[in-house]
């Protein structure tokens, strides 16, 4: 693979490919293999059923990449389109607990936000948790709230709010709340572990 490929911006590499260029696709299949497949992992945790969805959104691509109109929002496009598979696996299966639900808990939104530009929700809990235990506590909080986490990682406030449809403030209080309940389950777990060594 030509190294110079990495260079180039998402939205060159999909006029290469759209050229023919068959190693601009893989190289952007590379660039988003990690995040993009740990963000489905998230939502369906299931590794086959995450493999196969990832798999699907770059078929997708690969066969309507001629429809897709370069605005530099290829990774917002393709999250997007992530997120439209793992719904229609939920729904596939019966099992569709819905991403869009207002509130878990019946709670008011909170009206405290965050500041775009802000480091990453997973950045400011790592270094004081292992990563096991930042997964484990991902995987308690409520399907909506784990969905923001990990989208919080590679996608811009704005970038978020226009992928879901929401708005923004909507979207900067998801993400406040999702981070708190981190927060506590992580101590929660830490006083929980505590005790154990001192029995």
């Amino acid at each position: 693979m030509d190294p110079k490929l990495n260079e180039r911006t998402d939205d060159e590499l999909v006029q290469l490919f759209k050229s023919g260029s068959g190693e601009a696709f893989e190289t952007l299949v590379y660039r988003y293999k990690n995040s993009l497949y740990q963000y489905i992992m998230a939502l369906v945790q299931d590794e086959g059923a995450a493999g196969d969805l990832f798999q699907e959104v770059f078929i997708s691509f690969f066969k309507h990449a001629d429809k897709y109109e370069p605005r530099g929002k290829f990774k917002s496009w393709l999250f997007l389109t992530a997120r439209n598979r793992v719904l229609n696996f939920f729904r596939d299966r019966d099992k569709l607990s819905s991403l869009d639900q207002t509130d878990e808990e019946g709670n008011a939104f909170l009206h405290d936000t965050l500041p775009d530009g802000a480091p990453s929700l997973l950045e400011g809990l790592a270094g004081r948790e292992t990563e096991e235990e930042i997964r484990r506590a991902s995987l308690a909080l409520p399907q909506r709230q784990r969905e923001m986490i990990y989208l919080r990682q590679y996608l811009s406030f704005k970038e978020i709010a226009e992928l879901l449809d929401r708005p923004l403030g909507t979207v900067l209080a998801d993400c406040h709340r999702a981070i708190k309940k981190m927060q506590q389950l992580l101590t929660d777990g830490n006083r929980a572990a505590a005790h154990e060594v001192h029995l």
